[in-house]
């Protein structure tokens, strides 16, 4: 793992993102299955116009404003309840290549990490009642672990008036494969779309 020192969401982390991120695998990727998904050719074409100033960025939604300006909180409640630190980075990549990387909400301990969700109330409710990690968050987490080369997640989510959901989730190494195979399918559909556009990043 590569630690890119930038301060999330600066202009520098948004150069970075020109480029598959984990938190968008599921773009990609079915997340129960990890196979390749149909949606894929336009996620590489949205990587490729991002990279020509051409992706229009989607506005936020009240509740995503909220989990963003709610995180911080978020990671220190984390840090009460478990005892643990987290290291905060801004991006990652994996060792061999720069293709594609991650923004993980923190490092926790020398082989673990976080990722923070702090969604609407009643959304934790159903965590809660579900108690499984839900599916869309399967290829972003995975993605990490496989990026950075971390064998386990704590999946953190907090609100200031409903009692917090932690899980632990491992890696895995099959569907990992899968990620990294669908990886190398992408970057050539990127690959073909730039060609086919002729132009060069």
């Amino acid at each position: 793992m590569r630690i890119i020192d930038c301060i999330p969401r600066s202009e520098e982390w948004h150069s970075w993102r020109n480029r598959p991120t984990a938190s968008e695998f599921s773009s990609f990727i079915t997340p129960a299955r990890g196979d390749y998904a149909a949606g894929a050719t336009d996620y590489a074409s949205r990587i490729v116009m991002r990279r020509m100033g051409l992706d229009e960025e989607i506005l936020p939604s009240q509740w995503m404003e909220w989990g963003v300006e709610h995180e911080d909180h978020a990671k220190r409640a984390y840090e009460v309840e478990t005892g643990r630190t987290i290291t905060d980075v801004g991006f990652v990549l994996p060792d061999h290549t720069d293709a594609f990387g991650g923004s993980p909400d923190g490092l926790v301990d020398p082989d673990g990490l976080i990722e923070v969700k702090c969604p609407a109330p009643w959304t934790l409710g159903v965590y809660h009642a579900r108690g499984v990690l839900p599916a869309q968050y399967i290829p972003q987490i995975q993605g990490l672990m496989l990026i950075t080369g971390r064998s386990w997640c704590d999946f953190w989510v907090w609100h200031p008036q409903v009692k917090p959901f932690l899980l632990l989730v491992k890696a895995d190494v099959a569907y990992q494969a899968k990620i990294a195979a669908g990886l190398l399918k992408l970057l050539d559909e990127i690959k073909t779309i730039e060609e086919k556009l002729s132009w060069k990043p």
